[in-house]
């Protein structure tokens, strides 16, 4: 059935839980993302600290690549990694929030397919 042939209220109602899907996908795209990044800094983080406090350390700026002290390079380090366990967390915290709208928008969803005498087609 085509959503042109759709009463008004469920034509919203799918668009609002497609739309909740979306967002929940890209959401969890970010997450994997930001997931990612802190395993290769803490993995950064666990060579450094295997290094002498004297080891000659290189940071790559744009196209260069510049000298930097140990303990430089892990503050930095340490200081993303608090900053993505912050998005991460607050990644999580919102997937939890879509995963139960989508939840209750299904549910609606389906009590108005029914309330139409429709059926889902699964």
């Amino acid at each position: 059935m085509s959503q042109q042939k759709l009463p008004p209220e469920v034509q919203q109602t799918l668009i609002s839980y497609q739309t909740l899907r979306e967002t929940y996908a890209k959401l969890e795209a970010e997450l994997k993302i930001v997931e990612s990044e802190l395993a290769e800094i803490e993995q950064i983080l666990s060579n450094i600290n295997d290094l002498p406090e004297e080891a000659e350390i290189y940071k790559l700026v744009g196209h260069v690549m510049v000298k930097k002290k140990k303990e430089d390079i892990t503050k930095e380090l340490e200081e993303k990694k608090e900053l993505l366990e912050i998005k991460k967390t607050k990644y999580k915290n919102q997937l939890d929030i879509l995963a139960k709208q989508i939840s209750d928008t299904e549910s609606k969803l389906k009590e108005l397919l029914s309330k139409y005498g429709m059926s889902v087609g699964r």
